[in-house]
């Protein structure tokens, strides 16, 4: 009986323990990761490579640092590469839930004088592609040239189409998806979902069991706010420096099939090429909005390319 209960109460606490684990704790990474305050965040980074120029690169929404891990695999020996976690984000602190895309980019900039980065290079994927064009307009001195990644905020939508998206995706809905649906979404990221995207997924199922979960979740919630009540469609006519843009051919994100089932990667391209002074557009085959990761060589090639 007392070996019973013993080994119940052994059990509770070894329970409890794993419930207290914070999603920091859980994710995990094949890059080495550093961490910095910046802003009265604690910033995890990777920053690998050496160059005269540095790849800045910035995540998207529900995402992290190593989602660059091929990129950053194929580019380090021409350049320095440095990726981060967004404050809300995999290993980096979350002193609220509810950041902002000028927060963001303000982060950037800080970060980049902090670490004395010099002749970048911004990197945004879909999210981070809205944030960087932010940073850029915020602070035009800092950056070299951009780089767009299936960029979200070239697609605009109505106020009527803004209030049915916030009040659909709610925390609750993030909290309470469940495993077969975490792996539908990011299949749906994908032209054809490649076996080494299953940690990514794992790791996103791991991070219900996590504290600070439901926190997480207002993150997402709120940066979806972030993206629709802070547009850039209508400033990017003045970013001066020169920009590659990249869309998979395949892409099921963006532009949205259920508000503007018209629409196509072809007709953000006639709109970027509208509204940027000095564009350059690369679409590839077989691929769907996370083409950094699902064809990371070709897309290592275009920015080589377009660097070069």
């Amino acid at each position: 009986m007392k070996k019973g209960i013993l080994f119940s109460l052994f059990s509770l606490i070894i329970t409890s323990i794993t419930a207290q684990q914070n999603i920091s704790e859980i994710v995990t990474y094949d890059l080495p990761v550093k961490t910095i305050n910046i802003n009265s965040e604690s910033i995890a980074y990777t920053d690998e490579g050496s160059g005269d120029k540095t790849l800045f690169f910035v995540h998207g929404l529900s995402s992290n640092l190593d989602s660059w891990k091929k990129n950053i695999e194929g580019l380090t020996g021409d350049y320095r590469c440095v990726a981060i976690d967004l404050p809300g984000y995999g290993k980096s602190s979350r002193s609220k839930t509810n950041y902002s895309l000028a927060e963001y980019a303000d982060i950037l900039s800080a970060m980049a004088e902090k670490m004395q980065l010099k002749n970048i290079i911004l990197v945004g994927h879909s999210m981070g592609g809205q944030i960087a064009m932010h940073s850029v307009l915020k602070y035009p001195k800092n950056y070299e040239k951009l780089i767009l990644i299936a960029p979200a905020g070239i697609e605009t939508f109505t106020e009527q189409e803004a209030t049915v998206m916030k009040t659909a995706y709610t925390p609750a809905m993030v909290v309470n998806t469940s495993d077969d649906q975490v792996l539908a979404n990011y299949k749906m990221n994908f032209h054809s979902f490649p076996e080494d995207a299953q940690a990514m997924v794992d790791d996103r199922i791991a991070m219900k069991s996590a504290e600070d979960f439901p926190d997480y979740a207002e993150v997402v919630v709120n940066n979806i706010h972030a993206m629709l009540e802070e547009p850039v469609i209508d400033g990017i006519h003045n970013i001066e420096i020169p920009v590659l843009m990249i869309f998979g051919k395949n892409d099921m994100l963006i532009p949205n099939k259920y508000f503007h089932p018209s629409e196509s990667i072809g007709s953000l391209i006639e709109t970027s090429e509208e509204k940027f002074q000095d564009l350059e557009v690369k679409t590839i085959d077989e691929a769907g909005h996370f083409v950094n990761f699902e064809k990371a060589e070709n897309v290592n090639k275009e920015i080589m390319d377009f660097l070069d």
